[in-house]
């Protein structure tokens, strides 16, 4: 059962020490929109417990983030800005690739005329909060589909009376912090007392979160800025481009996957110097995976065991199990979900003992949901569909990935063991 603002809004501002346990246990079941990106950042570490000492803590940061250079050779930056450019067009403007299907999804192509913003996700109102969380199967994404459209884009527009909070230059969040927290006015729920406590201190680094999709401009500049300033950090910690390349054994991965796995950030946080916090305390744990390549068989043998005749048809189909695995373990199913379905899929992961297991189990889930309608296509449309997918229910997800885990023990390649 998802937990109620008012409870995070409680546990967020206990006066000495945040009790990060109980965040872990309610973020299992989705965190409310207002507070996700705070609750990421004590779930990923960033933030500390001990409230006597996060003015500190938070300064330090900051300082730490503004000495970064954030510069980067001119191939790289067009890597990434290409990239960015497409995911936001993807995931913020255009329809889905639901047209490529049209005779197995039922959709109609077209169907919608909003450029509506797939965020939100997870409990609590937001005005990012444009899929909802009753989606279930494929088979059910024409209804939703026709939902969305009849929604205007200007749904998605800020205010006039509250500004643009991405926008804003990033060294200026202490500032505001210090003054008593960034936004202008707005709704009641934005003036209500209660809610402002959140970023009432001058130890929150946070001001209220996005409330509404990134500009163009804005998702660019902010990714530009806060990929930049990691990879400089990379680079100082002798982790360069060659060092990628050992790690990741031979196998295709590159920094084109940043832009997938910072998006997330942007959607919930409003500060660049929260997102690469958030975003480089991410990418240690996923260094705390197995090797790529033992990610890969890991979940593959996953897959041939608890769903054999799938398994079987896509073999017989010549779907690229390889390309679609590598996507899904280097991503986090960040590229290929909908916004809104990411952002509740990792409140829990971020809460988990065990984040790549848990991604594990919740990739074959995904292919069990998805089973009748995958066994409709050939090889190349599964391709498609499992690279690109329909909206999900992630709640059921998360628990066809709890019942697979107590069927079928995660797989460990020899080496890893």
């Amino acid at each position: 059962m998802s937990t109620h603002l008012q409870d995070w809004i409680e546990l967020l501002n206990a006066e000495q020490h945040v009790d990060v346990d109980k965040l872990r246990e309610h973020a299992r079941h989705g965190i409310a929109a207002r507070v996700r990106g705070e609750v990421w950042l004590y779930l990923l570490n960033v933030l500390s417990a001990d409230k006597t000492s996060e003015i500190t803590s938070l300064l330090s940061l900051n300082t730490s983030y503004q000495s970064l250079p954030s510069s980067i050779p001119s191939y790289l930056s067009s890597m990434i800005l290409q990239t960015a450019l497409s995911h936001h067009t993807k995931r913020f403007k255009n329809e889905t690739y639901a047209g490529l299907i049209t005779s197995i999804t039922a959709e109609q192509p077209g169907s919608s005329s909003s450029t509506a913003f797939r965020g939100g996700g997870g409990g609590g109102s937001n005005p990012m909060n444009m899929t909802s969380g009753s989606r279930t199967t494929p088979s059910h994404q024409n209804h939703h589909q026709q939902q969305r459209s009849s929604s205007s884009s200007s749904d998605y527009i800020p205010t006039p009376t509250r500004p643009n909070i991405l926008t804003r230059p990033p060294d200026s969040y202490m500032v505001e912090a210090a003054g008593g927290g960034g936004g202008g006015g707005g709704s009641g729920e934005e003036n209500d007392p209660t809610l402002n406590t959140i970023r009432s201190q001058l130890s929150r680094i946070l001001p209220p979160p996005p409330s509404s999709p990134p500009s163009r401009h804005a998702f660019l500049s902010n990714l530009e800025e806060v990929l930049g300033k990691f990879w400089n950090a990379e680079k100082m910690t002798w982790r360069d481009d060659q060092y990628r390349r050992q790690v990741s054994r031979g196998m295709e991965q590159s920094e084109r996957d940043w832009v997938y796995l910072c998006t997330p950030f942007l959607c919930c946080l409003a500060r660049s110097v929260s997102m690469f916090m958030g975003f480089q305390q991410l990418m240690e744990r996923l260094r705390s995976f197995p090797p790529l390549p033992s990610r890969l068989a890991s979940f593959l043998t996953l897959f041939r065991l608890a769903i054999p005749e799938l398994h079987s048809y896509c073999e017989d189909e010549q779907v690229p199990f390889v390309q679609v695995g590598l996507s899904w373990m280097t991503t986090l199913l960040s590229k290929e979900m909908w916004l809104g379905d990411v952002l509740r899929l990792w409140d829990a992961y971020l809460a988990s003992d065990d984040m790549f297991a848990l991604h594990c189990y919740v990739c074959v889930a995904i292919l069990a949901t998805c089973k009748e309608t995958l066994e409709e296509l050939d090889g190349s449309e599964a391709k498609l569909m499992l690279l690109d997918l329909p909206p999900m229910d992630v709640d059921r997800l998360l628990q066809d990935a709890a019942n697979l885990r107590v069927s079928f023990p995660l797989p460990r390649p020899v080496e890893d063991q």
